[in-house]
């Protein structure tokens, strides 16, 4: 624990439990320390509720003990396997039972899960942790974080110390003067008050001598001496990298000490090559100096502008690696891993007390360097690390009496250094020490058995936990088999608290002595027990495969003749299959008048500038002109929305669009012009786009008529071809000025004599001016389309309110026929989602920014305010993909990730946001993490399936799921609460098999089992809760409601099992959709989250023809803010 964090209990609401008692006692032999925290706290409410008490620990510190309140009396924990602790403790929650957890997430961080904290009522906890000091300057420091604002009924503080001749307290003065006294040759202190505000932090000051200690227990030695090693300079670097670490972690990093280092490091290289990579969720700058005579105040000035936002990505910054490499940072990465590297030493900074301290030695040591921890390290003594070379332990001399010794050689030492291991019979060791491989000092030492002290096969065990952790997922079953054996909370075990005797049989966990007696008589008859659940299981496995078959034969089944006449009938499209022939090009100019002056042909002798023009959402805008102002040259953007233009320095170029506000660009000297233009929402309604057209967020209302190649073929020009073909379509001949006839075009009903009410004209999913449409060869044409009655406006926009003409052309069918073909299904086919709607007030204040640069800045300012609020930072994030800023959306919700560690509910509602921002190979990563964290759920198995499918990991992504399609997870949900999922695998595996079976090798049986799937409409819906109950339900264009109560529509619709425990994933199918809509909607049941776990978040993934070629997938991340009756989420229509 440290000042800057006291520990408190944090609620759901994000309020903390009232601490109204401390007691602090401390306990110093030779160089550990043991503190134990007794805390009291009172709970005001009228509510049961579940607490975390979440607390960092710094370098070499750890928990030794947990104890809480049970039954009126302390009971304290018992060491267990993390996922079988977790299971032990939800499962005692639900029955309202009391438990306690405890366990260390990343870095040296520690969360005590407490419940119940009765209404009206006390809880009493404590924590006991451990530290091993580490000399600096000759001494030993201690402190004692108390730095508390509010008052306390009742504190006291005891300290202490064993053997210390040179022991002293610093700034006592508000604790009367706090001093030790001898008695019977230990140091004692101690104080107590009432009403009282601890507000200063106690730090304990003790001189080293040369000292040397032997002691033992059994055949358990641990020697401990201290150093004055002799140092020597390393040649300076010609080169070296910074890298400097900007995620939202490091925003209370000590500048001034971080600054203090690089200047007194510059100054002695004094002329080098400084390269500064700035990183958080990604590398976001990377800038060279060249720094002459130690002068740095450029780099100085950009560092101190430096923004700290976002998540921790390691994984780029060996791209980076120079001879000599200061990573400042607290090692809290949980984007992506450091990846191994030989080609420099790499020197871990970190100014932070919470950070990952063991992570950064063990990194900075592999590349032959070392960790400065500047929260207990002073600069000067930092300096001397990094220009000096390593003095090691370079081993022990051959002795076959001792064994399991750690560390091993090659142990960099600094000032004092510690060894444990066994021994067989009394000898003499020769600890070795040097430079390199070179021996400068040996120590020789006596062991044998001088007196019984417990405490060094725990130090013994430490040291060897040090030593697997160096590579711990390889050595995971053996840091588990150590931390159990010795009573050590690791990142594989935890400490966790039972009320009943039984609870602890039940899952084979050792309780405390009390209850030891009761535990050895019930072991015996859950052995009975334990038989019986892994029959249970087997037959569970069984079942899957009848279940399995049952999904097939609904598949199967022919439900045609149960459909009725829809209520909400949609009118029918004919259309005619036609063959493409050759063909003549046609012009098109997105334009109200006529552009006859312009030239669009590029002169390669003149200046050339190109781009993109997109909307705000980054889609591709074809057909849009561009012209240069007072100029004759022009140009219209590709499907792709490119373009290419003739224009001079300083020319104005104007870019305009129907459905968008015309855009004026001044030109400097770039040759390169990328544009987003804003909708003009005067005009429209709700319009987006997507792809290559202008198209409305709603569904096709209207009728759609067409028109062939073969019934047009004689004809010349287009006017002349839809004249008489198409129903409701008005041709009329007006005598134009110039005394030409000229025909007008209109849909039946308006008025043709009115020019604002002529139709749109789309060709090749291009908008066409009217002169340019009628100039069109008929014989180039492949089919005509118009949509009328409202169709053309529900798709773009009011500006087609009128009706619109849509014709492919056999050229346009040749060179673009995928993106036509794609235009065409979006007519008739479409997956709608519920407008994001905020209302928030910090985003009424947001969205009156006038550039992104505002609002990020008043993003930063409301953040303050927020920082402790999951929801701000996924609201704000999704309001900077909403003005097309999707990079600052995604490094604003991966704070998420910072905010609370190891929270796996936080963890999944990032990784639905990165994969809705199609983030695909960070979502993987995080859904890794949160395996890790929750192997015990069948989810982080098919979460990570489904990330590594999106990634193209095909074989992967199989093999995970079919571990849930097997059964093989069965045992991990005993109590069947998550009872059907193991059939949505199915499908999905089906899916994986039959779409990339080229790239997946599958046995015998699984060929058999896995069949081809394929639907029109696939709805999957998952949440980031535990304990909460969402269901699905989907309406069909029958006004049918398909939900829990009603599985199976009459129109084939297909819901899946009904999970009410949480997660999800709930899954509707129908293999032959109806015309017409499907209404998606979720109703938001019931929950029972009493902690702090951040908002339900709802994930809506929707295909169409899933399985099949032209297979369509769109995801929507919801956020849920109370239970409601229904949640509309969105329409699929057919």
């Amino acid at each position: 624990m440290y000042a800057q964090n006291i520990p408190e209990v944090k609620l759901k609401d994000n309020s903390t439990l009232k601490l109204i008692n401390l007691n602090v006692e401390v306990n110093i032999t030779g160089n550990v320390a043991l503190t134990t925290y007794k805390m009291k706290f009172y709970n005001g409410s009228n509510t049961v509720l579940e607490g975390e008490l979440a607390f960092p620990l710094g370098q070499g510190q750890s928990v030794t003990d947990f104890a809480m309140d049970v039954n009126g009396s302390m009971r304290h924990a018992a060491i267990v396997e993390k996922e079988l602790g977790r299971v032990a403790y939800e499962s005692t929650i639900r029955k309202t039972i009391d438990p306690g957890l405890l366990e260390m997430t990343k870095g040296n961080n520690y969360k005590a899960r407490v419940y119940p904290i009765p209404a009206r009522g006390y809880k009493e906890i404590e924590i006991t942790y451990e530290q091993t000091l580490v000399a600096n300057n000759q001494k030993h420091s201690y402190q004692i974080p108390l730095n508390f604002e509010n008052k306390l009924s009742h504190f006291s503080i005891e300290i202490n110390a064993f053997g210390k001749k040179n022991i002293q307290i610093t700034d006592t003065s508000i604790y009367n003067n706090l001093k030790f006294k001898n008695a019977l040759g230990v140091k004692k202190a101690h104080f107590k008050a009432e009403n009282f505000i601890p507000r200063n932090t106690i730090t304990l000051e003790m001189r080293l001598e040369d000292e040397a200690n032997l002691t033992t227990y059994n055949d358990y030695f641990n020697f401990y001496k201290s150093f004055k090693p002799k140092s020597r300079l390393k040649s300076k670097p010609k080169a070296i990298t910074v890298f400097w670490d900007a995620s939202y972690s490091m925003e209370r990093r000590k500048l001034d000490k971080e600054f203090e280092l690089l200047d007194a490091y510059l100054q002695y290289l004094e002329n080098v090559k400084l390269n500064v990579v700035v990183f958080n969720n990604k590398i976001r700058s990377n800038t060279t100096y060249n720094i002459k005579n130690g002068n740095w105040n450029a780099v100085k000035k950009a560092l101190e502008n430096v923004v700290y936002d976002g998540g921790t990505s390691y994984i780029d910054l060996g791209n980076y690696i120079t001879e000599t490499n200061l990573l400042f940072t607290d090692g809290m990465f949980n984007l992506g891993d450091f990846k191994p590297t030989n080609n420099g030493a790499i020197y871990a900074i970190n100014s932070l007390t919470s950070a990952n301290h063991n992570g950064l030695s063990q990194l900075a040591h592999t590349s032959q360097a070392n960790y400065v921890n500047l929260s207990n390290v002073e600069v000067k003594q930092a300096i001397k690390t990094i220009t000096r070379e390593n003095y090691k332990f370079l081993g022990v001399a051959e002795n076959d009496k001792i064994y399991e010794v750690y560390p091993l050689k090659n142990t960099i030492v600094n000032e004092d250094f510690s060894l444990s291991g066994k021994f067989k019979a009394n000898t003499t060791i020769e600890l070795l020490f040097g430079y390199n491989n070179d021996v400068i000092d040996r120590v020789k030492v006596n062991l044998e058995n001088l007196e019984n002290s417990p405490i060094v096969k725990r130090l013994w065990a430490k040291q060897k936990l040090n030593y697997l952790k160096g590579n711990s997922e390889e050595n995971k079953d053996k840091i588990i088999q150590l931390a159990l054996k010795n009573h050590l909370i690791t990142a594989y075990t935890s400490m966790i608290i039972l009320d009943r005797v039984e609870d602890y049989a039940r899952y084979k966990i050792e309780p405390p002595t009390e209850l030891k007696a009761r535990y050895k008589e019930l072991i015996k008859q859950e052995e009975a027990n334990e038989a019986y659940r892994l029959k249970q299981v087997e037959s569970r496995k069984h079942d899957l495969l009848s279940e399995y078959k049952d999904l097939m034969r609904w598949y199967s089944k022919d439900f045609s003749k149960n459909i009725k006449d829809f209520k909400k009938p949609r009118q029918e499209r004919t259309e005619t299959n036609t063959t493409p022939s050759q063909h003549n090009g046609a012009p098109g100019v997105n334009s109200n008048t006529s552009n006859s002056g312009f030239t669009r042909v590029i002169d390669s002798t003149k200046r050339i500038i190109s781009g993109y023009v997109t909307s705000i959402g980054g889609e591709p805008l074809p057909g849009v002109n561009i012209y240069v102002k007072n100029d004759v040259f022009a140009a219209v953007t590709d499907f792709d929305g490119k373009y290419m233009i003739n224009a001079e320095f300083g020319s104005i170029l104007v870019y305009s669009y129907i459905g968008f506000l015309t855009e004026e660009v001044t030109l400097g000297s770039n040759f390169v012009v990328n544009v987003a233009l804003k909708e003009d929402t005067s005009s429209l309604d709700e319009v987006v786009v997507v792809g290559y057209g202008v198209q409305k967020r709603t569904h096709v209302t209207g009728a759609v008529t067409a028109v062939s190649s073969e019934s047009i073929e004689n004809e010349n020009i287009v006017v002349e071809a839809l004249q008489g073909r198409v129903v409701g379509l008005n041709m009329e001949s007006k005598r134009a000025p110039n005394n030409t006839d000229d025909a007008s075009i209109g849909v039946h009903g308006l008025n043709l004599n009115d020019s604002e009410n002529a139709p749109l004209y789309v060709v090749d999913g291009i908008v066409y001016s009217e002169e340019d449409f009628k100039d069109i060869s008929a014989k180039n044409i492949d089919n005509i389309r118009v949509l009328k009655d409202g169709a053309g406006s529900s798709i773009y926009g009011s500006r087609a309110s009128n009706g619109v003409i849509l014709i492919s052309t056999k050229s346009g069918i040749l060179e673009n026929k995928e993106k036509i073909e794609a235009l065409n299904r979006k007519i008739d086919e479409e997956i709608v989602f519920k407008p994001w709607s905020p209302k928030a007030e910090y985003l009424v204040n947001l969205s009156k920014s006038e550039t992104p640069e505002i609002a990020y800045n008043a993003y930063l300012k409301l953040r303050e305010t927020y920082k402790n609020t999951p929801t701000f930072f996924m609201d704000i994030a999704e309001y900077f993909d909403s003005i097309n800023q999707r990079e600052l959306a995604v490094q604003i919700v991966t704070n998420l990730i910072e905010i609370d560690l190891d929270n796996h509910e936080l963890s999944r509602a990032l990784a639905y946001k990165l994969q809705y921002f199609k983030e695909d190979a960070l979502a993987v990563y995080v859904y890794q993490e949160i395996l890790k964290l929750r192997p015990e759920e069948p989810h982080s198995y098919r979460d990570l399936a489904l990330a590594y499918e999106a990634v193209g990991e095909y074989q992967k992504a199989f093999d995970i799921l079919f571990r849930i399609v097997n059964g093989e997870l069965l045992e991990k949900d005993e109590d069947e609460r998550f009872y059907g999922i193991e059939h949505i695998a199915y499908v999905e595996a089906c899916h994986l098999a039959s779409q990339h079976e080229d790239e997946i090798t599958l046995t015998e049986n699984q060929r058999k089992l896995l069949k081809t799937f394929d639907v029109d409409i696939r709805v999957v819906i998952d949440w980031n809760h535990n304990d909460t109950d969402l269901d699905l339900w989907v309406e069909n264009p029958n006004d049918e409601k398909v939900l829990y109560s009603n599985k199976t529509s009459k129109d084939g619709g297909r819901l899946s099992e009904d999970i009410t425990e949480g997660y999800g994933p709930e899954e509707f199918m129908i293999k032959k959709a109806s015309k017409g809509d499907y209404e998606i909607l979720v109703d938001y049941y019931a929950d029972q989250v009493q902690k702090i776990s951040g908002p339900t978040t709802l994930k809506v993934t929707i295909f169409t023809n899933y399985g099949r070629k032209n297979e369509k997938k769109e995801i929507r991340i919801l956020r849920l803010n109370k239970k409601e009756d229904e949640i509309e989420v969105g329409t699929v229509s057919m």
